[in-house]
């Protein structure tokens, strides 16, 4: 039974589109093992850890925009999946989640190995199935915009089981389903937005590659200023440049100085990670917003978010007799002084080289064009955000959206990693603890170029100049030599980066690198004391 029961999970997967299984091997999922590991036109990888295997799912499937699954076996290997797919859910990832189970007999016994896994994952599912029979499933109404869980219900294996092997049928060659909605609410939305507004900010997060062409020029037609995330990939985009604010700290307050005080936010992909949209909770009378992405989630309690079918088609939300009363002139000051700041903040670098936020700035140097990088959690991407050269490289940038916190950002870049790119995951100290095990795909990932960035602060030093108190921190003196010795992985450690010098060092190490980064924290606090003297000079001069 337990041979006819995978199969069907199997084949209803694959006619989804699914080509690519993360397993992790049990006894209670062994059929799944024995059904694939010889299928030549299905991709496996192994782990012995579920929460990180299903953070390389999700990397899997946002590179290839289809459906990947993940198999555990039964119990608490089950729950480990719910980070994931709690990441996979609001950023609309088809992840197919799959638990062996116990028979259902078993269930409420307190049985070995027996636990309620029928409705594990709550809402993070568009729905659960709980399979126990090989009748044909119905996965059809399954969208493929969130996850979906398999709950397999399996016999006890047998000790050396006779498994046939039947053979597979091809699924669709096409990528993740597009299931198209009328956009006209959308359209309503974004025009009333247009004519109620004077001074307009534009905000651009997550963006899907195909869609990037289609907001540039939406973004060229509005000609409102504009904060590009590195996530939306348009942030080195030179057709932008002349509209981008570069000082993002207390972005409101620096326009208002400036004579161009925002009371509208038009926000385009993802729920944005900088503190501003934090920050608009609190501005429910002031400022009105308008998004315009392909996911529900407003990001805030009192806005409302109408999803388009994809921003692969944005620009035709503008109607053609479109007149908008804002005009880019009562900006003029506000971005002039931007170019300023760009320019005192470029010294500031040189001037503190051995600060974390310059070491940023020197690392984005050294990266070569057309390379792929990840930004794993808060510090990487808002120091990336504020200090990253601004040249266009071609880089493709990823991140998750952030409600995972520091779970499974490096296995999540594994899975975003592919042999045509010179691929580089940016992390923080504490995040690489957390997700060490996630390097276990390493040695699946051959001929793939890796290259694992730690910034080692010694702690959460994101959070003090947040907070007076140490506990806050989880400081440490901790050293990652050992973990690239550990995983095979070439090691560098570089207190002070320089482009030029180390360029042919690094192009010259095999392609797995873990290169340690260790800001000097007194150079640290004296560019913030120095950053925080920028922006007051450049409100001073704007009044």
């Amino acid at each position: 039974m337990n041979e006819e029961i995978t199969h069907q999970v199997i084949q209803s997967c694959i006619f989804q589109g699914t080509k690519e299984f993360i397993i992790c091997a049990g006894s209670r999922n062994s059929s799944f093992v024995q059904a694939l590991r010889l299928q030549d036109d299905i991709k496996t990888y192994y782990w012995p850890e579920e929460r990180s295997a299903a953070f390389f799912a999700l990397g899997r499937s946002k590179l290839t925009e289809r459906p990947v699954a993940v198999v555990t076996t039964s119990g608490t290997a089950a729950a480990e999946l719910l980070p994931a797919a709690m990441e996979a859910f609001y950023s609309g990832i088809p992840l197919i989640l799959i638990t062996a189970d116990r028979p259902p007999i078993f269930r409420g016994s307190g049985a070995p190995q027996s636990a309620e896994q029928v409705g594990l994952f709550g809402t993070y599912v568009q729905f659960c199935l709980d399979i126990s029979t090989s009748e044909p499933l119905r996965l059809e109404k399954w969208q493929q915009k969130i996850p979906v869980h398999l709950n397999v219900c399996l016999e006890e294996p047998q000790a050396q089981p006779k498994f046939i092997g039947k053979p597979f049928f091809a699924g669709p060659e096409g990528k993740r389903k597009e299931f198209r909605e009328n956009d006209v609410g959308a359209q309503e939305t974004l025009n009333l937005f247009l004519n109620e507004v004077e001074n307009p900010l534009a905000i651009v997060s997550t963006l899907n590659g195909t869609a990037k062409e289609e907001v540039v020029k939406l973004l060229l037609s509005l000609e409102m200023p504009v904060m590009l995330e590195a996530i939306s990939g348009l942030r080195e985009d030179p057709r932008l440049q002349h509209l981008s604010i570069h000082h993002t700290d207390n972005v409101l307050e620096t326009a208002k100085e400036a004579g161009y005080p925002v009371d509208g936010i038009l926000r385009i992909g993802g729920v944005p990670t900088h503190r501003i949209w934090r920050d608009l909770e609190y501005l429910e009378s002031v400022i009105k917003v308008c998004v315009l992405s392909e996911q529900p989630f407003s990001g805030l309690s009192w806005a409302r978010s109408i999803p388009v079918s994809t921003l692969e088609n944005c620009f035709n939300l503008l109607p053609s007799t479109a007149v908008f009363r804002f005009k880019i002139q009562k900006a003029r000051n506000w971005l002039e002084k931007e170019k300023e700041f760009k320019e005192q903040l470029i010294e500031l670098f040189t001037e503190e080289k051995e600060a974390e936020p310059s070491l940023m700035h020197t690392l984005s140097m050294l990266i070569p064009q057309r390379s792929h990088i990840y930004l794993g959690n808060s510090l990487p991407i808002r120091q990336w955000d504020m200090a990253a050269i601004r040249d266009e490289r071609e880089w493709i940038i990823n991140a998750n959206r952030g409600v995972n916190g520091i779970d499974g950002q490096i296995s999540t870049f594994l899975g975003l990693c592919q042999r045509k790119w010179d691929n580089w995951g940016i992390f923080g100290d504490l995040t690489t603890l957390y997700d060490m095990v996630g390097m276990w795909i390493l040695p699946q990932l051959t001929e793939v170029p890796v290259k694992i960035v730690v910034i080692n602060n010694g702690g959460g030093k994101i959070f003090e100049r947040m907070y007076p108190y140490k506990e806050m921190l989880n400081e440490h003196r901790l050293s990652f030599r050992s973990l690239a010795e550990m995983w095979s992985m070439n090691y560098l450690n570089l207190q002070e980066l320089d482009a030029t010098s180390h360029s042919i060092e690094m192009a010259a190490l095999d392609d797995k690198l873990l290169l340690e980064i260790i800001p000097d924290p007194l150079a640290t606090s004296r560019f913030w004391s120095k950053y925080a003297k920028l922006g007051q000079k450049q409100n001073a001069r704007m009044t």
